[in-house]
């Protein structure tokens, strides 16, 4: 399994409960997956350098995680389709 960072960006019209159930079900999604969550750093709301969706803030959050690639592949799937996620970006943090 290789380390992974992904960066999340979800809509700022979430308050604090609906945000915890969105990292929730994703924690959920790379643990049923075959993955591990090592941590969440919720870094709150901040303004966007450039709109996004006409958008300009979100909240933002790190997940930290080991997985396979099928499970990063299954992550950017799901969150693609999510209305609540504005963007996000995973990178590789570690070797196998």
């Amino acid at each position: 399994m290789r380390k992974y960072e992904t960066l999340l960006i979800a809509k700022a019209d979430l308050d604090e409960d609906q945000l915890k159930l969105l990292l929730d079900e994703i924690t959920a999604l790379i643990n049923r997956e075959g993955g591990v969550v090592k941590g969440i750093d919720i870094w709150g709301l901040r303004r966007l350098e450039y709109p996004i969706e006409h958008e300009e803030s979100g909240h933002y959050a790190v997940i930290n995680f080991e997985a396979e690639t099928a499970v990063v592949k299954e992550l950017d799937r799901v969150t693609g389709i999510r209305d609540e996620v504005l963007r996000t970006k995973t990178l590789v943090r570690g070797s196998k």
